[in-house]
């Protein structure tokens, strides 16, 4: 037996040599092996690296959307504490102006008014003011006399018959800002009737804005739609972003970007607190918001470019030294064959990666082995195929000898039920006979096209239930609709029972005639609809499923077998619509258990 060294070395000569020159620059040169592996394996990342550029681009926007979401929910959080004041505000007055004294504004109001001001931190004061802009009583006296008609507040309330907010003002009375809450007051015929009024102290509120739970370094204010910041946990800020853009803060989504004093850029949202007068804004610095941000964007980017270089070297180096050189011996070993010298051995690949070595050893009698393992494949899939063909003809067969039992034990019954109750069973057990047989004529895999199935089983239930002689019409709509064996015949039998209550209930023998109808269709996005519809009596098929007889149970247990839900309703203009929506990839359960539940219930 020849080696693989002293076969090379007395079958080559100097032309020998210059051949396996030619080889070598072949697969390693210019378009050879070692540069096509590289070019495809970088082609195969561009499309990775592609992902991951638009995966940081897209990382960029989500993130810069998740940061918008976030302000403007924090806006609306922290504006709930400054809603809760002017609510709480406007209740207050709601509440005094239900009250004769009040109204009146007569001697007990004062006491009335100061009882209300008793506890709260946040109201100063509260007064009643009548219709032609007189103070009638107040709970803090006013150190000189005040005329409420020539306020701001007062023009509003004259067109604006709801509560409002105004200000900030320098109350000379309390001696601090406040705003001044105005509701105002009408008589039985509609008429004005003057004003209650609240002042609400800007102190108090300056004190629940930094009492709020906020993130480091976040700053709210509340300000009004001029751009004049009334209170902030940060107020050297607020007046820097808050400041001057009431447009951008009368906008729905209110995220605007602003630069503070020492020239920081901030992100911020706003919230309306009342109206379109008064707002909470919520801003965070942006390089804080946004600083995580970059870092993964960068590295996405990055991070391709480095994957190609490093890959690149790596499949050159690992080309050229582990494949390059066993391929060229493997080839000459090849063309040794290919001459007739089935006697050579690879001993050069002795230094080999395993594979080379395996594939070397191997390479002789590969084809042999490959045509044994076909054929024996062949054979085995060609006897598997007749079995099962063979167990769904016997199935079939057998389904077939119970029919002719239930045949011959129907005919000697007296018993109109009993009979009926054979007769079901009879169709039950035929559309069980009748997927067998087609999975038996046609060879798919257990695979059946609903529709013929459903025509087949229904055309003869119409046939068996003295459809033609009653002149009731049957409609068929249901396109074909591949589904496996063991989903097709609950769904079938779930059209049998829904049928047979359609024929006993909706259209009974004294009836007229009618149309039934079977369809099915696509029911959301990865669902189907059976619906088998009449316009025979209203609550047709409802009958058996509302008493909970063998028909309703076993529907119930078919649905639940098929993964789906049954619904039954009235039909707009008579009859009943009876409905099961189930997963297109049928998602059963212990559908046989079910079934023989419900049927022995």
């Amino acid at each position: 037996m020849k080696s693989w060294g002293s076969w090379i070395s007395s079958l080559l000569g100097r032309s020998r040599a210059n051949r396996r020159r030619k080889i070598e620059q072949a697969i390693s040169g210019p378009g050879g092996l070692g540069l096509r592996f590289l070019l495809l394996v970088l082609i195969a990342l561009l499309p990775v690296a592609a992902l991951s550029v638009w995966q940081g681009l897209e990382r960029l926007r989500l993130d810069q959307e998740n940061v918008r979401d976030t302000l403007r929910q924090s806006a609306f959080a922290a504006a709930s504490d400054d809603q809760n004041v002017f609510f709480a505000a406007q209740e207050m007055l709601r509440t005094l102006s239900s009250e004769p004294t009040v109204r009146r504004g007569d001697v007990g109001c004062r006491t009335r008014l100061i009882t209300a001001l008793e506890g709260s931190k946040l109201m100063g004061n509260i007064g009643r003011v009548s219709a032609d802009g007189q103070l009638l009583c107040i709970a803090v006296p006013p150190r000189e006399a005040i005329n409420p008609a020539q306020s701001t507040w007062w023009k509003q309330a004259l067109t604006d018959r709801d509560f409002a907010i105004a200000g900030p003002i320098m109350s000379r009375t309390l001696d601090r800002d406040i705003l001044i809450g105005v509701l105002p007051l009408s008589k039985p015929d509609g008429a004005f009737d003057g004003t209650l009024t609240v002042a609400i102290d800007v102190a108090w509120l300056d004190h629940i804005q930094h009492e709020k739970k906020l993130p480091r370094g976040a700053v709210v204010a509340l300000f009004d739609k001029a751009g004049q910041v009334i209170a902030s946990n940060n107020m050297t800020v607020a007046r820097a972003i808050f400041a001057g853009q009431p447009k951008a803060r009368q906008s729905p989504n209110g995220l605007i970007e602003a630069l503070a004093a020492d020239g920081q850029s901030w992100s911020l949202a706003t919230a309306p607190v009342i109206r379109r007068d008064y707002f909470v804004g919520f801003a965070m610095p942006s390089l804080h918001l946004f600083r995580f941000t970059y870092v993964h964007v960068t590295v996405d980017l990055l991070l391709p470019v480095l994957m190609i270089v490093l890959a690149s070297l790596a499949i050159w180096t690992a080309t050229d030294r582990l494949a390059v050189r066993w391929i060229v011996l493997l080839q000459r070993m090849a063309a040794a064959y290919r001459g007739g010298h089935y006697a050579i051995r690879p001993a050069a690949l002795k230094d080999a990666p395993r594979e080379f070595r395996s594939l070397g050893e191997t390479l002789a009698g590969m084809a042999q082995a490959v045509q044994e393992r076909d054929r024996v494949l062949r054979d085995a899939v060609d006897q598997k195929a007749l079995l099962i063909k063979e167990i769904h003809h016997r199935v079939k067969n057998n389904l077939q000898i119970v029919m002719s039992l239930l045949s011959l034990q129907s005919s000697r019954l007296k018993d109109e039920a009993a009979r009926e109750a054979i007769d079901q069973a009879k169709i039950r057990v035929n559309a069980l006979a009748l997927v067998h047989r087609m999975i038996y004529e046609v060879d798919r895999d257990g695979i059946v096209d609903l529709k013929p199935l459903l025509a087949e089983v229904v055309e003869q239930l119409h046939r068996s239930s003295g459809g033609d002689q009653r002149k009731l019409k049957l409609r068929m709509d249901v396109p074909p609709y591949d589904i496996d064996a063991d989903l097709a015949i609950p769904l079938v039998l779930f059209t049998i029972e829904a049928l047979t209550n359609v024929y006993k209930h909706g259209f009974p023998s004294d009836g007229g005639d009618g149309t039934i109808w079977v369809k099915l269709e696509p029911y959301g996005a990865a669902g189907m609809k059976l619906s088998v519809v009449d316009d025979g009596r209203e609550a047709s098929a409802g009958e058996d499923a509302s008493s909970q007889g063998t028909g309703a149970r076993l529907m119930a247990a078919l649905a639940h077998q098929v993964g789906g839900e049954t619904s039954a309703r009235a039909r707009e203009g008579g009859g009943t619509i009876v409905e099961l929506a189930f997963p297109k990839n049928g998602n059963r359960s212990s559908g046989a258990d079910d079934t023989r539940a419900a049927a022995g219930a």
